[in-house]
């Protein structure tokens, strides 16, 4: 689950900082991808513990 959280976080921010030095915007789309991915995240890790309590453990 950590594992899952953490991924989606640097996908998050990596994408932002792309745009950002694309666009030379930083940090704008660096903090809106971090935001992102910690939802991401979160969503991910809220499925995946909704699952597991489901099957009873």
């Amino acid at each position: 689950m950590v594992g899952v959280f953490s991924i989606t976080v640097v996908i998050g921010v990596v994408a932002g900082l792309v745009l950002d030095r694309h666009f030379g915007t930083l940090p704008v789309f660096t903090l809106v991808g971090l935001l992102l991915g910690m939802v991401g995240g979160s969503l991910a890790v809220y499925r995946g513990l909704s699952a597991f309590r489901e099957q009873g453990g």
